[in-house]
């Protein structure tokens, strides 16, 4: 059923979409420092606070290099991953100028497939920690315009992903959507379809979650095309290596549940599992949350066995489409990357400073990342999420 308001707005956004620039680009001011949107080193990330340190093997870098993106594809491209989910977090960020200027114009990077990861609580809540999203009319309206002017600058482009012949959009978070989720945004697909002469697209829920609200919501379920579990590194209980916490076991049993409850509905939603090197945002968070090892067990040798087990639940739980999501290609801030480090010759790697680790021991893993994320893949549609980095340096206009 479509909200009237949404009816009436169709010419405003209309107007609105024709106003912004090819690309879809802006109308303030650019590069704006809001919370969330731009991801700068300065010690932010757990390897780069390691005794020895260990730094990405490009160094702290700059989205904005042509050499960086045309070394990325080929990384990407030697794992077999299909496509990034680049993640957005607005028109007035480093992050959107970035993709229009210096990504979508690397010829490089016309050899990857790419979809919007649409940040949803900072760009439909104004706060990235927001606990609950309300779809307001207001709400509903911006997340109409922004997806009519995807349409217009983005989805036609030749390398943006189709799944099922729609253009792909991954709502982060989606399971902080309150109210009448599924009201609220079937009324933005109908007014989308009234505006674009029937066509629709193809969206990806963020919905599995731990937990005591690890309860799967039906209601928002049915509205999407299918579902994932972005964030999966919060469980108190996994705090550790996974042999010992039993994070695998858990695991699987979550993507079963998800799995099951998506295929009671009137019409199937498939399961997009996600995969996972390992988990530790201890120098990007305020928030004590676990650390998940690379390892399955304490030693001194590393073979990233834990991204081995998660590959092995994913590929049990795939759906049809059979699609896996890899969290991430290059999200350091979280270390969860599969981007190569460094090598700083310290092969039995480090447990220093514990404060840190939380005991856990950080080797310098290399490219082995990228030669494990091809050996699994197998024969699934591989998607990556991809972070926009500025180096130590703030751009010019900070």
């Amino acid at each position: 059923m479509r909200s009237a308001s949404i009816s009436a707005h169709f010419f405003y956004v209309l107007i609105g979409s024709i106003l912004l620039i090819a690309g879809c680009g802006g109308t303030g001011p650019s590069d704006s420092r809001d919370p969330g949107s731009n991801l700068n080193w300065a010690g932010s990330y757990v390897r780069s606070r390691l005794i020895p340190y260990q730094e990405p093997e490009l160094g702290e870098y700059s989205s904005r290099s042509a050499t960086i993106i045309q070394q990325h594809v080929a990384w990407a491209q030697e794992a077999q991953i299909d496509f990034f989910a680049v993640s957005w977090r607005g028109y007035d960020t480093y992050g959107h100028t970035t993709l229009t200027d210096h990504l979508l114009t690397e010829p490089s990077f016309d050899a990857m497939q790419w979809c919007i990861l649409y940040e949803t609580p900072l760009v439909l809540a104004g706060d990235p920690e927001a606990s609950a999203i309300n779809l307001t009319l207001a709400a509903r309206d911006t997340l109409l315009s922004h997806l009519l002017d995807f349409q217009s600058g983005f989805f036609s482009m030749s390398n943006y992903l189709h799944i099922d012949g729609k253009p792909v959009i991954i709502l982060r978070q989606s399971r902080r959507i309150v109210g009448d989720p599924w009201t609220a945004l079937n009324a933005v697909r109908q007014a989308y379809s009234d505006s674009t002469g029937g066509e629709t697209y193809y969206l990806i829920g963020d919905e599995a979650v731990w937990g005591s609200i690890s309860i799967p919501n039906t209601d928002r379920i049915r509205a999407m095309d299918a579902i994932t579990g972005l964030d999966l590194g919060l469980l108190a209980q996994h705090d550790g290596y996974p042999q010992a916490t039993g994070f695998i076991n858990d695991l699987s049993t979550l993507w079963q549940t998800y799995a099951a409850a998506s295929q009671g509905l009137e019409t199937t939603v498939p399961l997009f599992p996600m995969v996972w090197p390992g988990f530790n945002d201890a120098s990007s968070s305020q928030i004590s949350h676990p650390v998940i090892a690379r390892e399955m067990s304490t030693g001194t040798t590393q073979g990233g066995t834990t991204y081995e087990q998660i590959w092995n639940v994913a590929i049990g739980n795939t759906g049809d489409p059979a699609v896996v999501l890899l969290n991430s290609f290059n999200a350091w801030r979280h270390d969860t990357q599969i981007e190569p480090v460094a090598d700083n010759h310290n092969s039995l790697g480090t447990v220093l400073p514990t404060t840190i680790t939380g005991g856990v021991r950080y080797f310098p893993y290399l490219e082995s990342y990228v030669e494990a994320t091809a050996a699994n893949k197998g024969n699934v549609l591989l998607g990556a999420i991809y972070e926009v980095w500025y180096d130590s340096r703030p751009p010019s206009g900070f």
